[in-house]
């Protein structure tokens, strides 16, 4: 579930190029049972690099 949600993050913040708080609104319609801790820290890492993004979670 995780990886999914990334994903739509990326999708929100890239192919849409919505600004953060857009995207924060979004995903709380995508994902209604997410703390507003969990999508801020989903939009971090998905706005970093890939590589960037494994480094954040170790």
């Amino acid at each position: 579930m995780r990886e999914e949600i990334l994903a739509r993050a990326r999708w929100l913040l890239e192919e849409l190029q919505l600004p953060p708080a857009e995207a924060m609104d979004w995903l709380r319609d995508y994902y209604p049972e997410l703390e507003l801790e969990e999508r801020a820290r989903c939009l971090r890492q998905a706005a970093q690099p890939p590589a960037a993004a494994v480094t954040a979670e170790e």
